[in-house]
């Protein structure tokens, strides 16, 4: 073979070895890559979880450590107010949330019968509360407003309620156009229903029950409450939500 043949075979065996070891440090590479990548995907993953687990902490915590207002009824798990006398012979559980229309058109339709029955010592009203419609249009009406309950409940008292309940019905904001009512005009009506703006601003303002009604709306789908309202007469769900079908419920529940 000659020099010349030879130096070209020794270029060719060169040229041949850097191409694979090249191949073989660009496959070491996308290794690399891969684990790196794989690593950095499992730790983007670790640490969402623990954030999740962080946060989710953190409101149980508050939530558990949340104020309760005074006045609540242990059969609702301190959650629910009461109005009626604690004798009387049937329980009308309602679910509700200010800012549901239905329950407003429950109200205006079955509300006045069903405070004649607990006047006449027939019915036990128990409200649970919910806030499952803030939104921030309404600047979250809903837990603004159940915890405006609360605090006229707590400061008081249950008749007081009563009476702030149907004026939030009366002046329900429009859920799809509507705002909320501010925290002004959470506090006059609770002057109107007969609470002492002193006692009522601060923990309207600052929501001091914010935990509280957190916590109520949570029991509210663990009793396994999907909508508002939902009304139980003795524990039988009730149908036809006008003042006759109450009436017929109440009846058949005393017979």
């Amino acid at each position: 073979m000659s020099t010349s043949s030879k130096k070209e075979t020794a270029r060719q065996r060169i040229a041949a070895k850097r191409e694979a070891e090249a191949t073989q440090r660009a496959a070491e590479q996308r290794r690399r890559r891969t684990i790196l990548g794989g690593s950095i995907a499992a730790a983007v993953v670790v640490i969402a979880v623990v954030v999740a687990i962080v946060v989710q902490t953190a409101r149980t915590s508050t939530a558990a450590d949340a104020a309760v207002p005074s006045g609540t009824v242990a059969d609702g798990n301190g959650y629910t107010f009461a109005v009626g006398p604690d004798d009387a012979p049937v329980t009308v559980d309602l679910y509700e949330d200010y800012q549901c229309p239905n329950c407003r058109d429950f109200e205006d339709a079955a509300g006045s019968t069903l405070e004649d029955l607990v006047t006449a010592g027939t019915v036990r009203i128990v409200y649970h509360g919910m806030a499952f419609l803030d939104s921030s249009r309404n600047d979250d009406y809903s837990t603004r407003a159940l915890n405006a309950a609360a605090v006229v409940a707590s400061t008081s008292g249950t008749d007081v309620l009563e009476r702030f309940h149907d004026l939030l019905y009366a002046n329900q904001p429009d859920e799809a156009t509507g705002s909320g009512l501010t925290d002004d005009q959470l506090i006059s009506y609770a002057e109107q229903a007969g609470a002492s703006a002193e006692a009522v601003e601060s923990g309207i303002r600052d929501q001091v029950y914010g935990g509280w009604v957190e916590r109520a709306t949570d029991q509210a789908s663990k009793d396994g409450v999907t909508g508002t309202p939902t009304v139980f007469v003795d524990g039988t769900t009730l149908t036809d939500l006008s003042a006759d079908g109450l009436s017929a419920a109440v009846a058949a529940a005393t017979s």
